[in-house]
């Protein structure tokens, strides 16, 4: 019988395996065979990068060095795309990565083993979904899609491929710190020892650690005059699925956050780091708030406004509520709090007793948190795609309910909002053709 490492090597060997064999009876041989130092192909990850943006950087860092090779870059900003392949021709030993502004010519190279999707997040779902039916892990960016009905539809087609995902959020994971409050294992284990009594309410505010929702720096800006296109930059395409509308740079990458048709302001931006470790805290990865409501004032039809609070219900009566910078005392209250007692920063409870009775409970499982080392030996990672959807849902329900005004009732299948056909539009809005899940 195999020990635990030779199954490992075994399985990185049928999932990547990236040798040529040109006949029979070709030896793969092992690295100490051709000297210190040397890295066989069939140990290296292969990555593809979408999206040429700032946030691209923090992905080609975190796969650096010889056991990784970053073979394609895409984007539809001609001047981003050859910059980005350019600074990883060196990563790459002086190879030069392969460019395309399509990512359809790259998406389902066969050496490729994970798509990184560094988009703006009206592209998540398509690209994603690409990716996953080319059978490639697929490392996301957050917001994991724009809208409910798309993460429902990449959730059934990942699941369905069988392929590695994760998007980039980390902050449920063994014992990163959550903002200032603890490690993310220890704050489950208060949550679910009980000590804290049920139903919950979990403050999410801006001044609370290093909680920061951005209401002002990611507003869009309104009766923008269009502007004539760069002749370096693909509009069209970069609109892709969302609605066609006249360009501005201010539409576009650094601050493509303020319009709705591209994400959802600070909520899309920051919600999904904040939110995707309370679904986790509270034990409800597989559950969706039934309801949102919202203080914000009215909103454009295209540039995404400030907000003050939203408030997501569940079922069970637990509450999430967002508090921005612009609520009045935001960042005084207690992160948990509960009939029998509060959760402050640095694990701290009132009354303190409840800190000590928690620690005679377990702590839960650890996750996986390293993605590439879950890729490569086929393992689950610490969280997946349906986490990130039920995640996901919480930011965009939040944002339906700043965007239109009012409260936002969600089925408990998350299909359907319930007796409001405008925001049922815009759960799952007809995505432009060509660009479908």
């Amino acid at each position: 019988m195999p020990n635990r490492k030779q199954k490992s090597d075994l399985s990185r060997r049928n999932f990547i395996s990236k040798a040529a064999v040109f006949g029979a009876g070709l030896t793969i041989l092992p690295r100490h065979v051709f000297g210190r130092g040397y890295i066989p192909p069939s140990e290296t990850v292969n990555h593809v990068l979408i999206g040429c943006g700032g946030i691209s950087h923090m992905h080609t860092g975190a796969c650096a060095g010889a056991l990784h090779r970053w073979i394609a870059v895409c984007d539809v900003d001609a001047n981003r795309m050859n910059g980005r392949a350019n600074e990883l021709k060196g990563a790459n030993g002086g190879q030069l990565p392969r460019t395309a502004k399509d990512y359809r010519e790259v998406i389902g190279l066969a050496d490729a083993d994970i798509v990184h999707v560094c988009t703006p997040p009206h592209w998540h779902g398509p690209i994603g979904a690409a990716a996953a039916r080319a059978g490639k892990a697929v490392w996301g960016e957050k917001p994991l899609t724009r809208t409910i009905g798309e993460g429902l539809a990449l959730v059934d087609i990942v699941q369905r491929a069988k392929v590695p995902f994760r998007v980039n959020t980390w902050f449920r994971l063994n014992t990163t710190n959550y903002y200032g409050i603890g490690p993310a294992r220890d704050i489950r284990r208060i949550v679910a020892s009980g000590v804290l009594g049920w139903p919950l309410t979990v403050r999410v505010a801006s001044g609370a650690g290093g909680i920061e929702w951005k209401v002002n720096t990611w507003s869009g800006k309104t009766n923008l005059d269009p502007q004539p296109v760069p002749p370096h930059l693909d509009w069209d395409f970069y609109c892709g699925p969302s609605p066609l509308i006249p360009y501005h740079p201010h539409r576009c990458h650094g601050s493509f956050r303020g319009y709705w048709n591209f994400d959802q302001g600070g909520l899309g931006d920051m919600g999904q780091h904040f939110l995707d470790p309370v679904q986790y805290f509270l034990g409800k990865d597989g559950e969706y708030p039934v309801s949102a409501e919202s203080n914000a004032p009215p909103q454009d039809a295209v540039a995404c406004g400030v907000w003050k609070t939203a408030t997501l219900t569940y079922r069970d009566g637990c509450k999430v509520i967002l508090e921005s910078e612009l609520c009045p005392g935001h960042g005084t209250r207690p992160f948990i709090e509960g009939p029998k007692g509060r959760l402050w920063a640095d694990m701290r409870t009132d009354p303190p007793e409840l800190a000590i009775q928690a620690r005679e409970f377990p702590l839960p499982e650890h996750q996986e948190d390293d993605f590439v080392a879950a890729v490569r030996e086929r393992r689950p990672f610490g969280y997946g795609v349906s986490e990130a959807h039920h995640s996901c849902t919480m930011v965009s329900l939040a944002a339906l309910s700043v965007r239109l005004g009012r409260k936002i009732t969600l089925s408990a299948d998350g299909k359907e909002i319930v007796g409001d056909a405008q925001a049922q539009r815009l759960h799952s809005p007809e995505l432009r053709k060509p660009w479908l899940l």
